[in-house]
């Protein structure tokens, strides 16, 4: 499955590395954002792999955007989690700059 060896693919499995980071410091009472996390980093996987096997380009690109919507919620919880002083700026900084590449390269990929 070619998809898997993308960098896309590949960025996408680090930034699940980022959230179990970020969900290990998130206190009690805070479950919803560990839920919403999961559920949108994964989307941007599960999406990103459905769309390549498509085989018309309107439908792959509608899993592809589909896929950065995920990674769009994906920065915004980051953006919670430091707007609560959860997550310190330099790590924010690099997840949201990994959230940019991936936006850039789904933006393209066809």
């Amino acid at each position: 499955m070619f998809f898997r060896s993308t960098r896309i693919f590949a960025e996408a499995q680090n930034l699940l590395q980022d959230g179990n980071v970020l969900i290990a410091q998130l206190p009690r009472g805070y479950g919803y954002l560990v839920d919403q996390l999961k559920r949108a980093s994964t989307s941007i996987i599960l999406n990103f792999a459905e769309g390549n096997g498509k085989k018309g380009l309107r439908e792959r690109e509608r899993f592809f955007r589909i896929a950065k919507g995920s990674l769009y919620e994906v920065a915004a919880v980051y953006d919670v989690a430091l707007s609560f002083g959860f997550i310190e700026e330099g790590f924010h900084e690099k997840t949201i700059e990994r959230c940019d590449y991936l936006a850039a390269m789904l933006s393209k990929w066809r």
